[in-house]
């Protein structure tokens, strides 16, 4: 009968623990797309706004776009940080230009940085980039040739 009641009480105390381990906070959210950790305090996480209001997280501009362009996350809206204002709020992507093909890298590699578009021209000079463009002009291919 001791054995039981220690066997149990064991097993209790592991279900707890796995239940302390597994519990999320809100820095620990992952991106909808490619299940990487997506800290509120990255200056890449991005977020798309769904019709509805609800907000979905994303851990790069790249796996938000491709997710809302290929048509798995329909969406109004997508929410980034400005390259300059890195530590800023989110700003909506289509008052920004997403500059393609520079040397500034996201935690996934390659990405589209969203710039302001007065300052489009600088940073093309000081980061190599190849072009900008406009939040309705990227495609989902584009975001996916991204290497």
């Amino acid at each position: 009968m001791r054995r039981r009641a220690f066997l149990g009480s064991l097993a209790l105390l592991a279900l707890a623990t796995t239940a302390a381990c597994t519990k999320k906070t809100a820095d620990e959210e992952r991106c909808k797309f490619c299940g990487m950790k997506a800290p509120k305090t990255s200056t890449w996480r991005s977020e798309l706004v769904t019709a509805d209001g609800k907000t979905l997280i994303f851990d790069t501009p790249k796996c938000a776009i491709i997710s809302w362009k290929s048509g798995k996350t329909p969406a109004t809206k997508l929410l980034v940080h400005e390259y300059y204002d890195a530590s800023g709020p989110l700003r909506d992507a289509s008052e920004l230009r997403l500059v393609i093909g520079s040397d500034v890298v996201g935690p996934m590699g390659a990405d589209l940085v969203a710039v302001e578009p007065a300052r489009v021209t600088k940073f093309i000079q000081d980061h190599a980039a190849s072009r900008a463009v406009r939040l309705e002009e990227v495609t989902a291919d584009t975001a996916q040739s991204l290497e």
